[in-house]
């Protein structure tokens, strides 16, 4: 969600930003919303702001902008984050810490009464970091992740993060996902994609089945957000 890493890159390997700007395009690499990762509660709400302007200027400059509100590793968020959000067209936000009311789809409402969807990553933006390199146990762990999400998810999408900051990317994803494609049963399917793609997939199945979310009022700051 960060930009900064695009000057950080290109300050060692200047000649690269071509090939950059070409991934970026393509949607093979997503960067944006943010400039940095924004502490919500260290820094003033002109600050926010701004993090959300250099960020989606640097990044529509490399040829487009995510546009999901993600806030990973964030420690809270601030109650007038989804009015800043829907200011630069941006109508989710995905998030690690703050909220705990056992549901992870729902809706967030700030004072004026803008509104955005919610996908809560109540077990990390982790928690499918490495699969086995051995079907059976890939999707296991992927069944197990799947059961926690649904015991708190409306939808019957499960956001499954694989891969963490602390470690290189899975190289051999790709291949573990088509060795575990026979194993599935007809009910199930696993595959990779990004973020934009998956909120659009939770977006239509709130839409078709007509599902109804909360909708939730204040900051999530440990439990600092009443239902509404």
């Amino acid at each position: 969600a960060q930009t900064i890493v695009l000057e950080d890159y290109l300050e060692i390997r200047p000649s690269r930003r071509a090939v950059l700007e070409k991934h970026i395009r393509e949607g093979r690499i997503l960067v944006g919303p943010w400039y940095v990762q924004n502490d919500f509660h260290l820094t003033s709400g002109e600050a926010t702001v701004r993090n959300l302007l250099i960020g989606t200027k640097i990044a529509n400059d490399f040829g487009k902008c995510m546009q999901v509100g993600y806030a990973a590793d964030q420690f809270g968020l601030c109650s007038q984050l989804p009015q800043i959000l829907r200011r630069f067209g941006l109508d989710t936000c995905i998030f690690g810490r703050g909220f705990a009311r056992g549901e992870s789809q729902f809706y967030w409402q700030a004072e004026d009464g803008s509104r955005v969807l919610c996908e809560h990553m109540f077990a990390w933006y982790n928690n499918a970091q490495r699969f086995s390199e051995k079907p059976e146990e890939a999707l296991a762990l992927a069944r197990m992740r799947g059961k926690d999400c649904a015991a708190r998810g409306k939808t019957h999408n499960y956001l499954l993060m694989n891969g963490v900051d602390h470690l290189e990317a899975q190289e051999n994803l790709t291949p573990i996902i088509h060795s575990v494609q026979p194993l599935l049963e007809k009910d199930e399917a696993f595959f990779q994609d990004t973020m934009p793609e998956y909120i659009e997939r939770v977006k239509e199945e709130i839409k078709e089945k007509n599902l109804t979310l909360t909708t939730y009022e204040g900051e999530f700051r440990d439990l600092g957000a009443c239902n509404v």
